[in-house]
This record gives C-alpha cells, sequence and structure tokens, in this order.
C-alpha cells in the first residue's frame, strides 16, 4: 500500500501530520499530485475554530490548490493533459438548488468543497471526484504558485464583477493584504484609471503604490479628507478588503452618488454594518456581498495570470513543509507575510 503525508485537522487546534493511504479512486475520478498550497484568512479561522460553517472534522485544509494529474479510474477526459499545471475550482455545486438555478453556483446551498468537506491541498495527494473533473482548470507557463493564486484572484474577480468594477472611474480599496492588492491589480487590469488604497502597514501601502494605487494612505482622521481631496466626486466603487466594519464607516462620506461597496472579506459571524437609511435612499448606494468565486470567473483569470497580463508571483509570501503546517498557519495570521504556502513535497 502506497503512502503519503497529510496534515489533519482534527478538531480546531489539533493539528496532526499523518502518513495516510494515498487515496482510492473510483469510476472517474482523478489523482492529482499537489505541487503547491496556499493558505487564506478562512483556513486560519476553520484552524481556531471561528468558522465553523459547512466545515467537517477530521478535515484536510487547503482550498487554494495546484498540481498535476499523476493517475485516473478509467481514461482521462479529453482536455486533461498530464503535463499540464492545473489549478482547482474549490466549489462542487449540487446544479439543483434555487441558487444553482438562478447562477450562482458559487453559493449553492449544498456545495462540498475542497478544504473544507473533500480533503484539500495540505496534502501529497487529493482524489478528484468525477463530478469535479470540470474543476480542473488548466494554467500553463507558471510557477506552481502563481497557478494556486488563481482562486483567490477569482474570488476578487467575483466581487468586482457583482460591483461592476470594469465601469467605474474609481475605486477605493480598504485593506491591502493579499487580496487587497489583488484587487487593485485586477482594477486596474480591467481598466479602472484611478485606483486608492488604505492600510496601516507601511510596507502593504508600499506595495499598494507598486501595484497601481495611486493614492496611499494609512487610517486616520484626516483619511477622509484625502479621499475627497482625490475624488472630489466621490468615489464609485469602495471595496472592503478586510473583515472589519471601520473599513466602511469613516469613508460613506467619500461615496459618489450611484456608488457601490463590495463587502468582500470574511467577517466575524456578529458584525454589522450600519448604515443610515437615508443616505442609502438619496444616494442610491448599492451593497454587494461576494463569496468565493464562479468557474468562468475562474478560467477568466487563469487567462489573466498565464498570459502574464496580471502579474502575481511578487504576491507569494513564505514557504513552508507539510510538518510546519502549524509555523504558515501563524504566519498566514500574523498579518506580516504575503500569501503564505506549503510545499509538500520539501524536506
Amino acid at each position: 500500500m502506497k503512502l503519503m503525508q497529510q496534515v489533519v485537522l482534527r478538531s480546531p487546534l489539533d493539528l496532526r501530520v499523518e502518513s495516510v493511504p494515498v487515496p482510492t479512486l473510483s469510476k472517474g475520478d482523478l489523482l492529482l499530485k499537489v505541487d503547491r498550497s496556499l493558505l487564506c484568512g478562512t483556513d486560519v479561522r476553520i484552524f481556531e475554530g471561528r468558522k465553523s460553517r459547512n466545515v467537517t472534522f477530521p478535515t484536510v485544509l487547503g482550498h487554494e490548490l495546484a498540481g498535476r494529474i499523476v493517475d485516473s479510474a478509467g481514461p482521462i477526459p479529453e482536455g486533461i493533459d498530464t503535463e499540464t499545471l492545473f489549478s482547482v475550482y474549490p466549489l462542487v455545486p449540487c446544479g439543483s438548488c434555487v441558487a444553482c438555478l438562478k447562477g450562482h453556483e458559487n453559493i449553492c446551498r449544498n456545495r462540498v468543497a475542497f478544504g473544507y468537506q473533500l480533503p484539500g491541498g495540505l496534502s501529497q495527494y487529493i482524489r478528484v471526484p468525477a463530478e469535479a473533473v470540470k474543476n480542473l482548470v488548466p494554467v500553463p507557463g507558471v510557477t506552481a504558485g502563481e497557478a494556486a493564486l488563481v482562486e483567490p484572484v477569482a474570488c476578487a474577480y467575483n466581487g468586482q464583477q457583482l460591483a461592476e468594477v470594469a465601469h467605474a472611474e474609481s475605486v477605493l480599496v480598504v485593506g491591502c493584504g493579499p487580496l487587497g492588492l489583488i484587487h487593485i491589480r485586477l482594477a486596474r487590469t480591467l481598466g479602472v484609471a484611478h485606483v486608492a488604497a488604505i492600510d496601516p502597514i507601511a510596507e502593504r501601502r508600499n506595495m499598494a503604490a507598486r501595484s497601481g494605487a495611486e493614492l496611499v494612505a494609512g487610517p486616520g482622521a484626516d483619511t477622509a479628507e484625502l479621499i475627497r481631496d482625490w475624488q472630489p466626486g466621490g468615489v464609485d466603487v469602495l471595496v472592503m478588503a478586510i473583515g472589519r466594519t471601520d473599513a466602511l464607516t469613516p469613508y460613506l462620506c467619500c461615496l459618489a452618488p450611484g456608488a457601490r461597496v463590495s463587502v468582500f472579506a470574511g467577517f466575524a459571524a456578529d458584525a454589522e454594518l450600519v448604515v443610515l437609511a437615508n443616505d442609502v435612499h438619496y444616494n442610491e448606494w448599492t451593497f454587494v456581498g461576494a463569496s468565493s468565486c464562479r468557474l468562468d470567473g475562474f478560467h477568466s483569470v487563469a487567462a489573466l495570470i498565464a498570459s502574464g497580463r496580471l502579474e502575481v508571483r511578487d504576491l507569494l509570501g513564505s514557504e513552508f513543509r507539510l510538518e510546519d503546517a502549524p509555523q504558515a498557519l501563524s504566519a498566514a495570521a500574523s498579518g506580516t507575510d504575503l500569501r503564505v504556502g506549503i510545499n509538500p513535497w520539501l524536506n
């Protein structure tokens, strides 16, 4: 019996590196050798027990991953090349619930997800079920880390599509962690002329400027005034790229008539947005949520990254071994690293 290494989360804070059998395949399944998995705030919240929705224990974290097909149960489907690097769309929707029937498969009420229910990328190999083979999206000509970044970029793309960022003249991104930086770059790639960014950490502000933000500032008493001076007519889209309500409330006075607000980041279960109803009413503001991503957006983003139109390599941060997963999660939670990675084959 062939064995592999896998990081198993038995329960919150109970993380173990285990030697387990390589997955057995059923008809139509594929076996993916994981080349890279990245960690985000969702992984941290699951590990710490702050996120429980859709999570089943024991679980294997890692929904941002890339790898190559090395085995199959039956013929390998047309279009699946064993030499190609694939990013994995992490959601497997049911296709028949109200959300799916309305074209919102990313918020399917019955979905299963890699890294929540299906074993994720903190493993040397994962089974790709037959019904998820369509989730394999090729990303040729890039590194495994860049291919794994397709997932978070696709999440940003989904949020920007919902907020109609491509039709905006100005965008304000609050929070310049890896996702905030992705939002800045994606907005510029989609043709937004003016982008501003807010973050308390100087190095993140520097990266925001290098990513295309023409105004960068830390949060403070005069920040809203700086934004109003920058865009006297108001900001067309505000992206809440950090899960804090003060990513919005200080900047409501900076929104243009008809502005859109993307409630993008993950928030605490009891977080509340407080907005005066008449401000929304008289200004015709639109608030949109953004949950995960869609398969069509995944393909669009993979093409942007593979073509080099969207540069993401410098957003990759520290890289760890499987056995160092606790340290990797700490680095991901610190807010001082970029997109932290796990290489399952590092010794």
